[in-house]
């Protein structure tokens, strides 16, 4: 039933955990920047905040949740929040993350960004993830890292085709 003054747990972005290296090697100190948008939220106010990397690489960041309206709303249920986590390489923004997700979250996207393995040296790919196996729905990533899931489809720059191909997997995936 539609009750306007109801409030809904919105989850900006779960725990973030992961490693930055560049050619196999640990980054220490970059900073690593996280934005998260929601319209349902302060009337889209982005929320933003920053980790540096340790001396083996590693970054973290707190779970976020929200309470909003928007979910309930006739037309704010369909609303997705935008999750962008970027660091700066040399001069250039490294977008280790970047997605739409839906309001209650994912298994799929928690399980990946608790495991975020980054190859500065990489190109950008784009990771189509299962959020719901049981209506088949999928979600894209776009990130330079890499995560080996068999809920995960990673696609690779073509430069001759000018679009995206499917990585070939691997037996352990």
């Amino acid at each position: 039933m539609f009750w306007p003054f109801k409030k809904y747990d919105v989850e900006m972005s779960p725990e973030v955990r992961g490693v930055i290296k560049l050619d196999g090697v640990p980054q220490i100190g970059l900073t690593v920047y996280r934005e998260l948008y929601y319209e349902g939220y302060k009337k889209g106010k982005t929320l933003t905040d920053e980790a540096q990397t340790n001396e083996r690489g590693e970054f973290s960041f707190e779970r976020i949740t929200v309470r909003s309206s928007a979910p309930g709303d006739l037309f704010g249920g369909s609303l997705k929040v935008y999750q962008n986590i970027c660091v700066d390489c040399d001069s250039e923004k490294k977008e280790i993350w970047g997605a739409w997700v839906p309001t209650e979250g994912a298994e799929s996207l928690s399980w990946m960004l608790m495991n975020v393995d980054c190859e500065l040296s990489n190109s950008k790919r784009i990771h189509e993830v299962e959020i719901s196996p049981e209506s088949n729905r999928r979600t894209p990533v776009h990130s330079v890292c890499d995560w080996h899931n068999q809920k995960i489809d990673t696609y690779e720059s073509d430069e001759s085709t000018d679009t995206h191909v499917l990585k070939n997997k691997t037996k352990e995936e």
